[in-house]
């Protein structure tokens, strides 16, 4: 019996220690209810100013990706023929190499000769269009543009200027594709 008469005490002091609790809750609740509808509509107005910059900013933010997408686009369909012009720069070389070839021929190979340089200049044509340009070898060596493989003396040209081409170079709609192979003076 003592042991049940100490369990309700316990219990009942656990009911008193609630209740003072939620009395405590109350009165802080009611001190809340207390605030000014002033300050209730400076928090609401704070609050919407932090909407909508968010909003401001997630447009922004999708306005930049749709930019940038465009942009990749563009970039993506520009240069899309890029390495296809690249695969045909072996090609241009060998015929040159050919042409090069049959300048000194017989007069039955000025024919074959004639007809190489139509077609040699049509394709010229064709992938110039297309925006396929020759880097110029002339003047000063430029390491963006030529790749120096060999240096050489030469008294009519000047310090770092280029003196041979071993390779023509190529630049793709300004990008460069294949730089110049050439000899450059040093003195």
């Amino acid at each position: 019996m003592i042991k049940e008469e100490e369990i309700k005490t316990e219990t009942d002091e656990a009911v008193v220690e609630e209740t003072e609790t939620v009395n405590d809750e109350a009165s802080t609740d009611e001190n809340v209810e207390e605030v000014s509808p002033d300050e209730v509509l400076k928090e609401i107005v704070k609050e919407d100013e932090a909407i909508l910059n968010r909003l401001v900013r997630l447009q922004a933010d999708f306005e930049n990706f749709k930019k940038r997408s465009q942009k990749e686009k563009t970039e993506m369909f520009q240069y899309a023929s890029e390495n296809f012009a690249t695969k045909l720069l072996p090609v241009m070389d060998n015929l040159e190499r050919a042409e090069a070839a049959l300048t000194d021929a017989s007069e039955e190979a000025k024919g074959y000769l004639d007809g190489l340089e139509m077609v040699f200049k049509q394709l010229k044509d064709v992938l110039k269009e297309e925006g396929l340009e020759e880097i110029i070898c002339e003047g000063p060596f430029d390491p963006n543009l030529h790749h120096g493989v060999a240096v050489g003396e030469d008294d009519e040209k000047e310090d770092q200027e280029i003196i041979d081409v071993f390779q023509k170079g190529y630049k793709f709609k300004g990008k460069v594709i294949r730089p110049a192979m050439v000899k450059v003076c040093s003195k």
